[in-house]
């Protein structure tokens, strides 16, 4: 008896009260209260920018907010196997180099396809890929985990960028240094107003498959790889013998100029490497059989970014800014929101030369291999 009074004093004070609180409004503060913890502070930061995207192979622009840009960016450019701060690093340079590009940021756009910002071909702009078709590269029992670290790398940077003296930066990127990257202005002659584009020693890309490469070309290959350069017939000399010399490496031990033939002509390295398919403009070679055998550092141009190179230093410790600070001198990361009105200012009274026009050429300024079929790596 005495535990069903007890009962009926509880049943008529949940029905005196109830209607109070709901009248009241008590349930919305624990509403909000989830609503707090729940979102992501980095969802806070930055203004939403559309951008009108060309999507290669579907000739077509479509418009698409920034951070879902930068999501399919960065799936489509680096390994989602990748350490975290490794791919919050990507984040932050494909949206700097995304919002340099953008009329948004002060761009002029992509260049091969007019009325749109950027597209989706890595030998013009940056490589992209949508949801499905990220989804459907990974093994089947992996792909929501690899999708769910390329979102928390992306919203966890939102709005941010990397900066020199309050400008946007040419945030350009590669794969893999092979030890030391490249200063822009041995690659770009145009490169003068990037003093944060340094060479700057990096042993933290060995882990990469294309860290230390070989590269051999029996000599028919080789011959008519350059069979179309006139001006440097022959290519060998009697007895099988390239005529291969190199006239001024960079002081990373790049190739800058290379002479072809007898008395032949004057190649840049970066033109030697896209007629021999080589992987970087750091190259040797040597003869053995009927064969020539090139031993090559490094994937890509080498300036800026190096990927893997980002991906070690997030596995000694360092966060994404130590990462960018370290291949990008001098540099802050910002948020654009804040940078905007600053952007603004620089754009009016720069004409011409505002910063946010690239001064790199833009078919080389991503230069990745295709992560997908590079050993070991699951993105």
């Amino acid at each position: 008896m005495k535990r069903f009074l007890i009962y009926v004093a509880c049943l008529s004070l949940a029905l005196v009260f109830l209607p109070a609180m709901i009248a009241g409004g008590w349930w919305k503060w624990d509403q909000k209260e989830a609503e707090i913890n729940f979102t992501h502070p980095g969802e806070l930061a930055g203004e939403s920018i559309p951008l009108k995207i060309y999507i290669a192979g579907k000739n077509e622009i479509v418009e698409m907010e920034m951070e879902q840009y930068i999501k399919g960016v960065v799936s489509a450019e680096m390994p989602a196997s990748f350490h975290p701060e490794a791919l919050k690093a990507q984040a932050v340079v494909a949206r700097t180099y995304a919002l340099r590009k953008s009329s948004a940021g002060g761009g002029s756009g992509c260049r091969s396809h007019p009325g749109a910002d950027l597209c989706t071909d890595s030998t013009c702009c940056q490589a992209w890929e949508d949801e499905k078709a990220a989804l459907h590269k990974w093994p089947a029992q992996e792909a929501a985990y690899y999708m769910a670290r390329i979102w928390e790398a992306v919203n966890s940077t939102r709005g941010l960028v990397a900066t020199y003296q309050g400008n946007l930066i040419s945030a350009v990127y590669h794969s893999t240094c092979g030890g030391e990257t490249e200063a822009a202005l041995e690659v770009w002659s145009s490169s003068t107003a990037h003093p944060y584009l340094q060479s700057v020693e990096c042993t933290y890309c060995r882990h990469s498959p294309y860290y230390e490469a070989e590269l051999a070309l029996d000599f028919s290959a080789y011959t008519a790889a350059l069979s179309d350069e006139k001006e440097a017939l022959p290519v060998l000399a009697e007895g099988k013998i390239p005529l291969l010399e190199v006239v001024e490496r960079s002081g990373s031990g790049r190739n800058l100029l290379v002479r072809i033939g007898k008395p032949g002509r004057l190649y840049s390295g970066s033109e030697v490497r896209g007629l021999l398919g080589l992987p970087s403009t750091y190259f040797q070679w040597r003869v053995a059989g009927e064969k020539i055998i090139f031993r090559t550092r490094g994937h890509g141009h080498g300036v800026g970014m190096c990927q893997y190179g980002a991906d070690g230093l997030a596995k000694e410790g360092k966060d994404y800014t130590e990462i960018l600070k370290y291949y990008y001198q001098g540099i802050e990361v910002e948020n654009y929101h804040f940078l905007s009105g600053r952007q603004d200012k620089n754009t009016s009274t720069q004409g011409s030369q505002a910063p946010h026009h690239p001064a790199v050429a833009p078919a080389d300024m991503m230069d990745t291999p295709d992560f997908r079929k590079s050993p070991g790596s699951q993105g």
